[in-house]
């Protein structure tokens, strides 16, 4: 079974407003407020795909209630680690324009809560696949994601990797099964840019030869996608264009239909991108993860090829 883990979760706040001005209070359009956290949109959209997955993560305070409950609500199972604190809310604010997003640091950890985490991962016998995904709150201890993922691998469980550029390269080592930076993570991490297909290819020798067994590269509003197993790259790119409400979850569901198809079939490459970049599109025409309404139609107009080996 899918396991994700969010260490930093969130309420999220979404506003359309007018546009924003110095000084000067702005009433918003409408508001909205989501249960969210990278690892916990991966499992609320895996669930939009009929997939089973358990949700880990640190809640505290009404907010870390309100978002657990929410999570259970959607149909996912939940195992909590309880803390001190009260959960973020962080917000984001689209004003017609420009989208701004304000994100909150969270509530401290301690060891203990960290330890209380491993047990969870320890003593479960169903874990094939950990997700980790985000940002770890503050006075998290320097090595937590690296003893992550030694519990995880210990249980035989593959680890999936979305994290910020400085973490990856430090965990590459570790041979995660996949990462999925997007093109500023990727450059930030191997110095190199990721504009053609040339380029790419070079930042995906580079990812390989670090220990990371397989990289989904997305490239945000440019609407396309690479991935490499080492041995191939494949390139995929949307035909159509969306008008953006907020892509706030947009990253997550990706990866989250990715996995979906390809997991289990390693071969279904050309498939899982398909949907994988329908997925992300139709998530970011809503606030929130929207409906997967258009995923199918979306899901038609999605080209892939794969590069030519030098």
């Amino acid at each position: 079974m899918f396991y994700t883990l969010t260490a930093n979760p969130a309420v999220d706040m979404t506003v359309s407003s007018s546009p924003l001005v110095p000084d000067e209070n702005v009433r918003a359009g409408s508001a909205s407020y989501t249960a969210n956290g990278k690892g916990l949109d991966v499992s609320f959209a895996l669930k939009k795909f009929g997939v089973d997955s358990v949700a880990l993560g640190f809640f505290g305070g009404f907010t870390g209630r309100y978002i657990v409950e929410e999570t259970m609500n959607l149909g996912c199972l939940c195992r909590p680690v309880w803390i001190d604190g009260i959960t973020r809310i962080c917000a984001y604010i689209n004003d017609g324009e420009h989208e701004y997003g304000v994100l909150n640091p969270g509530p401290p950890l301690t060891p203990q809560y960290e330890e209380k985490l491993y047990d969870i991962i320890d003593t479960s016998s169903d874990v094939s696949c950990l997700v980790v995904s985000g940002s770890v709150p503050p006075r998290t201890s320097k090595d937590f994601l690296s003893k992550v993922m030694d519990h995880a691998q210990a249980r035989g469980a593959d680890v999936v990797l979305d994290l910020s550029s400085e973490t990856l390269k430090e965990l590459a080592h570790k041979k995660p099964l996949l990462i999925k930076p997007n093109h500023h993570e990727m450059r930030a991490i191997f110095g190199v840019p990721v504009n053609t297909d040339d380029e790419v290819r070079v930042a995906m020798r580079m990812a390989h030869e670090a220990g990371v067994q397989n990289v989904l590269l997305t490239r945000g509003s440019r609407g396309d996608a690479y991935f490499s197993n080492g041995e191939d790259i494949w390139y995929a790119r949307r035909e159509f264009n969306i008008k953006l409400v907020s892509s706030v979850c947009a990253g997550d569901c990706t990866l989250a239909a990715f996995l979906h198809k390809w997991y289990k079939d390693r071969d279904n490459v050309e498939d899982a991108m398909k949907l994988a970049l329908a997925t992300g599109a139709n998530v970011a025409e809503a606030v929130g993860l929207g409906d997967f309404g258009r995923v199918d139609e979306y899901s038609k107009r999605i080209t892939v090829r794969k590069l030519e080996r030098e």
